[in-house]
C-alpha cells in the first residue's frame, strides 16, 4: 500500500509539471530585477504561484501589470536572450487535472537550465525527498517564441532514481518581457503558454 501510494503521488505530481502548473512554494533567494518589475514581484508575491487559486481582483492585477510589460524590454529579440542556472515558478495562470497540487501536499517548482537546448522541470516535495523531474529540449524559432518539446519524466526517492519513461509533449513560450541580470543571461520572464508564467533566476545562480 505504501508503495502504491508513491507511485500514485509521483503520478500527480508529474502531470501538475507536464500541464505547466506550479506548486504552492516559491523561493524568495532571486536576483534583484529593476524597478519597473516591482509591482508586478509585489503583485505575485501576494497572490501566490497558483494563479487560479488567487481571486479575481489578485488575477486581473497581475495579469495588467505583465500585460503592461509587453514591448518595454532592451532585448528586441527577447526569446534569444540566453537562459542561464535555475529558475523558481513564481506564477503561473495554467489549469489542469491537477492544479499544480499533488493531493494535500504542495512542493517546490523549479526550472534547470542544462545547455542550450535541454532543460529540466522539476517539482521537488518533503523537501526533496521525493522529486519529479520532467527532461525537455528547447529551440528558437523566432525572435519572441521558443519551441518546447518533452522527452522523458525521471521520478528520484530520496536521491535515488526509481523510474524513468518517455514522456510526449510540445508546446510554445512566447515572450512577453524578458529581462537580463548582470551578467547578461535572462533573470526575469514573463511569457504565456498560453496560459501567464513568470520565472525568476535564483540569486545565487
Amino acid at each position: 500500500m505504501k508503495h502504491a501510494a508513491i507511485v500514485l503521488l509521483l503520478a500527480a505530481t508529474a502531470e501538475a509539471l507536464l500541464l505547466g502548473t506550479p506548486a504552492r512554494a516559491i523561493s524568495r533567494r532571486c536576483r534583484l530585477v529593476s524597478a519597473s518589475t516591482a509591482p508586478l514581484l509585489d503583485a505575485v508575491f501576494e497572490a501566490g504561484p497558483v494563479g487560479i487559486d488567487a481571486s479575481e481582483e489578485q488575477q486581473s492585477s497581475i495579469e495588467s501589470l505583465a500585460s503592461a510589460l509587453a514591448g518595454t524590454a532592451e532585448d528586441a529579440a527577447q526569446a534569444r536572450v540566453p537562459l542561464k542556472g535555475t529558475y523558481d515558478l513564481m506564477y503561473s495562470m495554467a489549469k489542469g487535472g491537477s492544479n499544480g497540487k499533488v493531493g494535500p501536499l504542495t512542493g517546490k517548482v523549479s526550472q534547470i537550465v542544462v545547455d542550450e537546448k535541454n532543460f529540466i522541470n522539476q517539482v521537488s516535495l518533503f523537501g526533496g525527498a521525493v522529486v519529479v523531474q520532467l527532461n525537455a529540449q528547447r529551440e528558437v524559432i523566432n525572435d519572441n517564441k521558443i519551441k518546447v518539446e518533452f522527452v522523458e519524466t525521471v521520478f528520484k526517492i530520496f536521491g535515488k532514481e526509481v523510474k524513468r519513461q518517455p514522456t510526449k509533449g510540445k508546446g510554445v513560450w512566447e515572450q512577453v518581457y524578458v529581462e537580463r541580470g548582470q551578467d547578461g543571461s535572462a533573470a526575469l520572464r514573463v511569457m504565456r503558454t498560453p496560459s501567464l508564467f513568470i520565472l525568476r533566476q535564483r540569486s545565487d545562480e
